[in-house]
């Protein structure tokens, strides 16, 4: 199982729960931090590779411009030993990683049984968490300065990776609907049972035995009050019909946990 979503999504929150299920998500997996305190539950194999990939291709992880990554035998062969390594240790195994939002077809070649739990944020929220946590990293002088600089000197940078990356999983969500569960991050703080509904679509026998709101804690969260600062005009609508296609997707997870609960009563 692969979890995608944009940075500052709620995907370390899904997977603090599908860890707990059961589902092994790497041995080194990247620590915690003060954005995100109960860790990243990052694969540090895979987060290299997508690295590579992406430096490779003359980029950092800020993509904000639709593209065809150029993949060479030596990222597949890097590709081929995670897999091998955790087919031959582990029945049930995934990652996560933001990153794998514009590499998700490449993976799904190589995996072609894997299944995608899809998590989104809206997008006023998931830029202003971003931004708040490079200007604290700034402040704080942690990292590459320049790096945390862009997001002040690129006008609508956070906005623009949003999109990028969330049309992505929409364009993925549709190509292979039947390997894609997609929910916010809203319906997991709710209380969505995201482990069931795992299981209920794809029978993977994961422990359902601990709660969203075991996990939540909502002081590690932060949403923007008021609407989303936008420089260029001509994002608005393409930023609305992705969310809009978003909520379309993750409606029907709701219609079929609805269902569920009806028959529990």
């Amino acid at each position: 199982m692969i979890v995608a979503g944009f940075h500052r999504s709620g995907t370390s929150l899904a997977c603090r729960l599908l860890q707990r299920a059961g589902l092994f998500l790497g041995y080194k997996l990247l620590g915690a931090a003060f954005s995100n305190p109960y860790g990243h539950f990052e694969d540090r194999e895979v987060l290299d590779i997508h690295n590579q990939i992406l430096k490779d291709n003359g980029l950092t992880w800020q993509v904000s411009e639709q593209f065809s990554p150029v993949i060479k035998e030596s990222h597949l062969q890097s590709m081929r030993t995670v897999i091998e390594c955790r087919n031959r240790e582990h029945e049930l195994w995934g990652f996560k990683d933001p990153r794998v939002c514009l590499l998700m077809t490449l993976w799904k070649q190589m995996l072609p049984d894997a299944k995608f739990l899809v998590v989104y944020r809206h997008f006023a929220d998931s830029t202003y968490s971003l931004g708040k946590r490079h200007s604290t990293e700034l402040f704080l002088n942690q990292g590459p300065v320049h790096l945390h600089r862009r997001f002040w000197e690129v006008p609508d940078l956070g906005l623009r990776m949003w999109l990028v990356h969330n049309k992505a999983l929409v364009a993925f969500a549709h190509a292979y609907p039947e390997d894609t569960l997609v929910v916010s991050m809203d319906m997991i703080q709710e209380g969505f049972p995201v482990v069931k509904a795992v299981n209920r679509r794809w029978d993977l026998g994961l422990d359902d035995v601990v709660q969203a709101s075991q996990v939540f804690d909502p002081n590690a969260t932060v949403r923007r009050s008021g609407k989303q600062p936008v420089s260029d005009r001509s994002l608005i609508g393409q930023v609305e019909e992705t969310w809009q296609a978003l909520e379309q997707l993750s409606r029907r997870e709701k219609t079929a946990a609805g269902r569920d609960t009806q028959v529990v009563q």
